[in-house]
């Protein structure tokens, strides 16, 4: 008589060569379900031997593995028996996959970590800023002005030590010729008198413009074509802080001497140089 004993909980089952020799000895015990393997522990017994502590029909609760169906899907694992003492085949645990070991001259080195900026860059973007706000101001100083008047003294005040000045609006668009007329001088056959107004139709102030006066002839040529700066028609200096104020106006009365022309029309235009 063969014995075997379950490694687990000690109990004790009668087995024949046929049953181990299913499974190669794999069989699950009827009273803790544990799958062990009968020859570790099988023992011969005489066929009339008995265990005083174990009664002889627990050695006869054990039956061999059988297969799983043949048609049950390879990811499922086949379904117990109801019998707990029928053997079943260890499921096959997954051996861990050996980690290759790489050269280290293939490795891939980490990218290396970005020092923060020096200070002597900071620095020198911070000045760089600063030079190109100076340059922008500048640049856009006569805009500036017109539009936020409050800030030319104190822009008139930063170019006066730069050697700059700060020009007024120039915008000959808005300014307007009226009342213009040219005459003879009584008793002077050799002069004209111009007489005319000029009108600031913008709302900022503006520089004074220069004139341009064509004279001509019987035949309608340009025979006399003159140029007149502030100072002229004026009749004194105009410093550069002078400028028509928003819709204001200037008169303007001029004599000229044309000893070698006879004028029979004009034409007077507005500009800025």
């Amino acid at each position: 008589m063969l014995i075997t004993t379950c490694r687990s909980c000690g109990a004790r089952f009668r087995v024949t060569p046929q049953q181990l020799n299913m499974k190669q000895g794999q069989v699950r015990c009827g009273s803790c379900q544990a799958v062990f393997n009968g020859f570790e522990a099988l023992e011969r017994h005489p066929d009339d031997a008995t265990n005083p502590k174990q009664p002889l029909e627990q050695l006869e609760d054990i039956q061999p593995l059988e297969d799983p169906p043949q048609d049950a899907p390879a990811s499922q694992p086949a379904p117990l028996p109801e019998d707990p003492a029928q053997p079943v085949s260890e499921p096959e645990i997954p051996q861990p996959r050996q980690q290759r070991l790489l050269r280290p001259d293939l490795m891939i080195p980490p990218p290396p970590k970005r020092d923060p900026p020096a200070r002597a860059w900071l620095f020198g973007v911070a000045l760089m800023l600063v030079v190109l706000a100076a340059e922008s101001l500048f640049a856009y100083r006569g805009p500036l002005a017109q539009r936020y008047p409050v800030t030319r003294p104190w822009i008139e005040s930063a170019c006066a030590r730069a050697g700059c000045g700060v020009p007024w609006s120039r915008d000959e668009q808005m300014l307007r010729l009226e009342d213009s007329e040219l005459l003879e001088v009584p008793g002077r056959p050799q002069e004209i008198a111009l007489g005319a107004r000029i009108r600031n139709l913008a709302t900022v102030a503006q520089e004074y413009p220069h004139l341009e006066l064509t004279l001509t002839d019987l035949t309608g040529q340009a025979a006399i074509r003159r140029v007149l700066r502030p100072t002229d028609y004026l009749g004194r200096p105009v410093s550069g802080a002078e400028v028509m104020a928003p819709g204001s106006d200037v008169a303007v009365q001029l004599r000229l001497e044309t000893p070698r022309t006879k004028a029979t029309g004009y034409e007077l235009l507005l500009f800025y140089p």
